[in-house]
């Protein structure tokens, strides 16, 4: 469904640009920025302040690059809008070759657009859909999920424990993709990701306001508990209830899945009594054949 979005709105984008100066320099700016932002968004998956700003600074870089370069054009605002998708693929090598086929898809993808505007109908319709097609091809360069990168990089700038339960989270957010769920827990399960996002936010902004001194005093065994230290204690110990909820719940249902597959052995039966009567079809012909030979 999401790269159907992004299809959709990539097609929208090459089909507009060529024609946006029909529409006035406020129209055709709102217009592109706009487009930008969507192809962005449907790039990332998810709106995100990055996906956003990479949408709207690529459509300004392709409204002035259009007059001069239709393929420059192109190139920059694909690139722009898979800016943040880019961040999120692990590997070096592959983040490099997302960022070539960004550029080199985008090029093609506004030089077919326009060159194909003022043609027939049918004609401009197969270079738009050719077009978007093209740009989608960055999406077959695996990148991380959000929510992952999201606490990943959140574990990186806290100290033990939420760093392991961070990480922990990360790695189920990576693993439990695959997991059916039903509508009901689906939604509670979102609900719950999103409350250990914004835990994990918090997390972060409580590290990053204590003082390095007082971090140093804190790791020296204290006296007293300070108030400071019981509200660290707290987000940390909710971080880790909130990744063990969720491991739980995705067992559960898996476990649940699974059992269930293995009790419905219907087709197993079927076989079972197809085998059976074939045997029993096979002998009766045998016993008829021997008996007539007598």
């Amino acid at each position: 469904m999401k790269k159907l979005a992004f299809l959709v709105a990539a097609a929208s984008l090459f089909a507009i640009a060529p024609i946006a100066n029909r529409f006035g320099p406020v129209g055709s700016s709102v217009a592109l920025v706009w487009l930008g932002v969507l192809v962005a968004v449907c790039a990332s998956g998810t709106v995100s302040s990055l996906a956003v700003a990479g949408g709207a600074l690529g459509a300004f870089g392709a409204g002035i690059l259009s007059p001069v370069s239709p393929a420059a054009a192109g190139a920059v605002i694909l690139a722009a809008a898979f800016a943040e998708r880019t961040t999120r693929i692990r590997s070096r090598t592959a983040r490099a070759v997302h960022v070539v086929v960004a550029l080199v898809a985008g090029a093609l993808g506004g030089s077919l657009s326009t060159a194909f505007n003022g043609g027939t109908l049918p004609v401009t319709m197969v270079a738009i859909v050719v077009a978007a097609v093209l740009a989608a091809l960055p999406l077959l360069v695996e990148a991380d999920d959000p929510v992952a990168h999201a606490l990943e990089g959140s574990a990186k700038d806290v100290s033990e424990p939420a760093r392991s339960a961070l990480l922990e989270g990360a790695e189920l957010r990576r693993t439990a993709q695959e997991v059916p769920l039903d509508r009901a827990t689906q939604l509670r399960v979102r609900k719950t990701w999103g409350a250990l996002l914004r835990l994990a936010e918090a997390r972060v902004r409580l590290e990053r306001s204590r003082p390095k001194v007082l971090v140093r005093i804190a790791e020296l065994p204290p006296a007293q508990p300070s108030a400071a230290d019981a509200v660290l204690g707290m987000v940390d110990q909710r971080i880790h209830d909130h990744v063990t909820v969720l491991a739980k719940a995705y067992t559960a249902v898996d476990t649940a899945r699974a059992a269930a597959v293995g009790i419905d052995d219907a087709e197993l039966r079927t076989i079972d009594t197809m085998g059976d009567s074939l045997e029993d079809v096979s002998r009766a012909m045998v016993e008829m054949k021997a008996s007539a030979s007598t």
